[in-house]
């Protein structure tokens, strides 16, 4: 039942003499206006969209260029566009497609503030049906004048963006789902009055069910500004204090009990022999963590289902989806390793991974079979096959048995979504939820929806899953999900858990910011199901920017800036997390009021066999308790939020908390000529005594070792093609005789750009595949010559694997070509955060394949030459000797010292690959194992020189023991004055 104040009102045919003094929607001449008292809406009678005005400050938000169409159908695979709108009563619009005999009629039923749009009658035989267009101007923020968002108002309804603040305002209807009686409400106000319109409007929209914990509600709920360690084990009554200590001890106040081990998924079956009554024992330690102030969240894999299920084995249930049926043609034996079948197998592929949407897995009679390979050619055949996977019985099968090609991904079946299975698994979600009490739920693997119903269906039927949860609760909790959809938003209490970096942590936290507060920005013409998925947001420099300081952004969720796991360097693609790393991600939790997760490192035994954590898990538990207790004013949090700016917290001798500027400036020495062992640091602030720390870095073999694996091959011509370039990019790859020495052929590798692309976008790839792949496991750095031209452009040398393997891994490194003539490099560790210094192509997790991935290097299949930034009608050209793969090894490194401007500074120190030393004052010089361990305290020789306001010119020298050469990383520490001037 309606509220009394959103009883629809009848709108009337006017004259336009009178549009000015009434509220309403009517035809005019050659137009079709839909009005209210904060917008109006106006089509032409051949369909075009004309406005979408801002009543309030009579401002037109339709975006102009092409022209935009109110209403299109597709028939047969083709976009047909409106054209001819009539309005044949004031509350009906009525829209034909051309001479396709297609017509549809749309119901208005208007409010003060919002627009409700419902298809009432279609004609003809579109597959689907937009019935609603508009292609706004606005970005979507906070910070506009006005805001416009569309809301799906029942389960077949699709609207592509998600509340509340949208930049296109588009909704589908689908004959497969069913067009006729779509619905939605268009909503136009500012944003600040947007959430509470959307309260009020889903809180009379009976076919979706309504939750307070998320959405419109989730601002006004704790839990979403909450953050939680992870549990992977099971807690139990014996194990909850220890629980509760390591929330405190962080600052947390929320655990994710995450699946898949103590419970497994689908069947949510929990472990009988820790919990023998079942979830009621896990009811009880999730009322210990309550009374404790800790809140409880159910992690599941959604509508994926484990193999040791009962859904699986002893018998496969006949509701779990497949791709396609095939029939037995001979009978097999319950010994068999071969299956054949009538049908043709040659667009089977045995590729499997725990991303990709495939299997080697096939239900017969009940009976799971996993097969190695298939023929392409009749007889076909499935061969090599496991009888009895899982426990499932092994049985003899007859001619004509169907055979199943099983529906897998994360190494997990799903339901068919249209089964009672696929119902049956979200209820007993909720069931769980209901019994043990959980505060919160975490759909994990969600995004994996795609193979449910195809990519074109993800926002279909994962929806219909969190529907039924939602139903069946008896109190509506938090959630999350791995992916997002429009309708999730109305259960979704915080936006946007990412999976944890490996490397580059600061700027993977800038651009895990301005993506999850500009969700819209990159969206394309053609709709993906990982629209807004996690690791995806392509941004540079530029963008990350403009949207990392904003205060919130277009979904106005609570922010999350989890998944977080410290690590310690032990490859060329991990690097350790040090304190000022976790300080820049508890400063932007602060600004943002933002929660994190922890993965892992704070368990007692993690943190005394890495005593680092200790120092990183105290760093966030004072910023937690700092950013609950809204210590510091919105001036504080709006200089906390802008990207690339650090921060020291301080505490006053009165004892109040502040801030000082900071800035820890790394650069990479390598090398033992004098050119390479000097580098320019920067000090941004006043005067002030040398600060640092040092890394010992695994060093490098030489070129020439005899453990080298030379990579290319430049004696053949043309072996390398140009594969890839941006617009207005041209170039070439060719051999050449001249070399870095006699007698040893190189490449050369030319770009030139006509400006059609912006300098740091001005990108040409030559590649050079791999079959069979490389391995080069214990050569995991590489080694080349370059001769440069000194025009700045950047050359990146990437190695890459099977997409099924590294899931897209960039293994990049860079040469900054500022330099003129032969040069020698060792490249060792992946780049990070530069990536988004430039522009570069968008891959499917474009964030995670340069921050998370990793390469395998026991399988490169391809190696691939870059060029960017390449200015403007320039030309860059430079000469490539062949790659080496090259080892690595620990260096010991005795006395290092630094000069700064002409003064050193001796450590009296033997110092080997993996420690780091930290100089803070004259009396605080420390040693420290790779996992922080402390080793001793460092006397140092000399008086520290000052550091200098602007350039410093810093170089460094040590004792080696051997003619490798030391590689070392210098991080200079700079502080400024106080923020906050105290009284």
């Amino acid at each position: 039942m309606k509220k009394a104040n959103s009883t629809p009102t009848t709108l009337w045919v006017i004259p336009i003499v009178l549009l000015l003094l009434a509220l309403v929607s009517c035809r005019v001449n050659d137009k079709i206006i839909i009005s209210n008292k904060t917008f109006m809406y106006t089509i032409d009678k051949s369909g075009r969209n004309l406005g979408f005005v801002d009543k309030l400050n009579n401002v037109d938000y339709l975006r102009t260029g092409d022209s935009s169409y109110c209403a299109s159908v597709v028939i047969d695979g083709k976009t047909i566009h409106a054209t001819r709108v009539e309005m044949p009563a004031a509350n009906e619009v009525r829209v034909w497609f051309g001479d396709t005999g297609t017509s549809a009629t749309l119901r208005i039923e208007k409010q003060n503030d919002h627009i409700f749009f419902e298809v009432a009658d279609i004609t003809g035989k579109a597959a689907s049906l937009n019935f609603m267009n508009i292609p706004l101007k606005l970005n979507g923020m906070l910070d506009e004048p006005f805001a416009g968002c569309v809301l799906a108002l029942n389960p077949f309804t699709h609207v592509r963006q998600l509340p509340a603040l949208q930049t296109h305002l588009w909704a589908n209807a689908y004959a497969r789902f069913n067009i006729k009686g779509a619905r939605v409400a268009l909503l136009g106000t500012k944003p600040g009055n947007m959430l509470a319109l959307i309260r009020d409007i889903m809180s009379n929209t009976p076919d979706i069910p309504k939750s307070t914990k998320g959405g419109a509600w989730a601002q006004d709920n704790k839990e979403g500004y909450g953050s939680y360690i992870m549990s992977f084990g099971g807690i139990t009554e014996q194990t909850v204090d220890e629980w509760i200590g390591m929330c405190k001890n962080l600052g947390f106040n929320q655990i994710d009990n995450h699946g898949g081990g103590f419970f497994n998924f689908g069947e949510l079956k929990i472990d009988p022999v820790t919990y023998p009554n079942g979830w009621s024992d896990f009811r009880k330690v999730n009322r210990k963590l309550k009374a404790a102030g800790i809140s409880s969240i159910l992690h599941t894999y959604a509508y994926f289902i484990d193999k040791n299920s009962k859904y699986v084995t002893p018998v496969m249930h006949p509701d779990l989806g497949y791709f396609n049926a095939y029939t037995l043609s001979r009978p097999i034996d319950e010994n068999d390793t071969t299956v054949y079948v009538n049908e043709s197998t040659a667009d089977i592929s045995t590729i499997i991974g725990f991303f990709v949407r495939n299997s080697v897995s096939l239900s017969v009679g009940g009976e799971l079979i996993e097969f190695t390979g298939v023929t392409k050619t009749p007889p076909y055949k499935f061969t090599g096959c496991k009888r009895g996977v899982a426990g499932t019985y092994k049985r003899a099968h007859p001619t004509g048995e169907k055979v199943y090609h099983m529906k897998e991904v994360y190494g997990r079946f799903i339901p068919d979504p249209e089964s009672a299975l696929f119902k049956e698994i979200a209820k007993k979600t909720a069931d769980v939820v209901n019994e043990a009490e959980f505060s919160g739920i975490y759909l994990d693997a969600v995004d994996g929806g795609d193979v449910l119903g195809g990519t074109e269906n993800f926002w279909y039927y994962p929806s219909k899953f969190i529907f039924e949860i939602a139903r069946n609760l008896k109190e509506p909790v938090g959630m999350e999900m791995a992916s997002m959809s429009h309708f999730w938003w109305h259960y979704r209490s915080r936006w946007q858990a990412w999976d944890t970096p490996l490397r580059g942590y600061k700027r993977f936290t800038d651009i895990h910011l301005a993506a999850i507060k500009s969700p819209n920005i990159f969206l394309t013409p053609h709709i993906k199901s990982n629209d807004f998925e996690h690791g995806v947001w392509p941004g540079d420099t530029a963008l990350i920017n403009k949207y990392a300081a904003l205060p919130n952004g277009a979904l106005m969720l609570p922010l999350n800036l989890g998944w977080y796991g410290n690590q310690i360097g032990i490859s060329p693609q991990t690097e350790t997390t040090f304190t000022d790393d976790v300080e820049y991600l508890a400063a932007k939790m602060l600004g943002n009021n933002a929660g994190t997760a922890m993965v892992g490192g704070y368990d007692k035994g993690t943190l005394i066999r890495i005593p680092l954590f200790q120092k990183l898990d105290s760093i966030i538990r004072l910023y937690e308790d700092l950013r609950h207790t809204k210590y510091f004013d919105d001036s504080v949090l709006a200089m906390l939020r802008q990207p690339g700016k650090e921060f020291k917290l301080i505490k006053e001798v009165n004892g109040k908390w502040n801030f000082r500027k900071a800035v820890y400036d790394k650069q990479k020495i390598s090398g033992s000529a004098a050119a390479d062992t000097k580098c320019e640091i920067m000090n941004s602030f006043g005067v002030q005594p040398l600060k640092l720390r040092l890394e010992a870095l695994m060093a490098v073999k030489p070129y020439d070792d005899p453990s080298s694996v030379t990579i290319t091959d430049f004696s053949k011509e043309n072996m390398y093609k140009i594969a890839a370039s941006a617009q207005g990019v041209s170039g070439n790859m060719a051999f050449e005789a001249e070399g870095y020495k006699a007698g040893v052929p190189s490449i050369s590798f030319s770009g030139r750009s006509n400006g059609e692309s912006p300098a740091r976008g001005s990108w040409i790839m030559a590649e050079k595949n791999y079959s069979p792949s490389l391995d080069i496991i214990n050569n995991q750095a590489l080694g080349v010559w370059i001769k440069g031209d000194g025009k700045g452009a950047v050359l990146n040398i990437r190695l890459e694997s099977p997409k099924h393997i590294s899931h897209g891994a960039r293994g990049d490194r860079y040469i900054l070509l500022d330099f003129t003539g032969w040069k020698y490099f060792d490249l060792v560790e992946m780049e990070s955060s530069r990536f988004t210094d430039y522009i570069w192509p968008v891959s499917d997790l474009h964030v995670y394949d340069s921050y998370r991935h990793s390469v395998s290097f026991k399988e490169i299949n391809k190696l691939k030459f870059w060029l960017n930034n390449i200015p403007a009608n320039e030309e860059i050209s430079v000469l490539i000797s062949p790659v080496k793969a090259l080892s690595m090894v620990k260096e010991k490194i005795k006395n290092p010292s630094v000069i700064l401007d002409g003064k050193r500074v001796t450590f009296d120190v033997t110092m080997e690959s993996g420690m780091y030393l930290e100089l803070l004052s004259p009396d605080d010089c420390r040693l420290y194992d790779p996992n922080g361990g402390f080793i001793e305290q460092v006397r140092i020789k000399s008086e520290l020189p000052q550091m200098q306001p602007g350039k410093n010119q810093l170089s460094f020298e040590c004792e080696s023991a051997d003619a490798i050469k030391p590689r070392i990383q210098i991080t200079a520490i700079t502080y400024g004055d106080a923020i906050i001037k105290y009284k």
